[in-house]
């Protein structure tokens, strides 16, 4: 089966916990398993990383147990997809010499990992930091998905 898109890390934490508030469409993705996504190694550390935080700013403080079960549960319906060391350095060297700061540089991992595979589409909830990133790519949320490859860019 052809991969349709690479899921961003914020749709597979959404897919994962039920009181989230995207947590329906996210998981609608997966859920008749008729289409198959990927989904980027370092966006399973990221998701494990939220969803097991602690303290009084952490919504979601799963244990260890519960985080890998839920990202395993995932990761059997979706294809795991990565950078190698090489084009993990060279996305970051780029994102520095746009003068990218801070954690964005994920969503220029997770972008990079779905060029290096052949991967025209993302699938995230944060379209506007995806998009500027990566314009050439068609990045749309969970409920744009289903409506076709252009339904997100036909309003660039």
């Amino acid at each position: 089966m052809k991969i349709e898109a690479l899921l961003d890390s914020n749709v597979l934490i959404a897919m994962l916990v039920e009181a989230h508030e995207h947590h329906g469409p996210s998981l609608a993705l997966v859920s008749d398993g008729s289409i198959q996504f990927a989904i980027a190694a370092h966006s399973y550390a990221e998701a494990y990383s939220t969803l097991t935080r602690r303290g009084e700013r952490a919504p979601f403080q799963l244990t260890p147990e519960e985080a890998c079960a839920a990202l395993e549960s995932v990761r059997a319906v979706t294809t795991l997809v990565g950078l190698t060391a090489p084009q993990t350095f060279e996305a970051i060297r780029g994102y520095a010499q746009s003068g990218g700061l801070g954690a964005r540089l994920y969503d220029r991992l997770i972008g990079e990992a779905a060029v290096a595979h052949g991967i025209a589409r993302i699938v995230t909830w944060n379209v506007g930091h995806m998009r500027s990133l990566f314009p050439n790519l068609n990045v749309e949320t969970p409920k744009e998905f289903g409506k076709g490859p252009t339904a997100a860019s036909a309003g660039q």
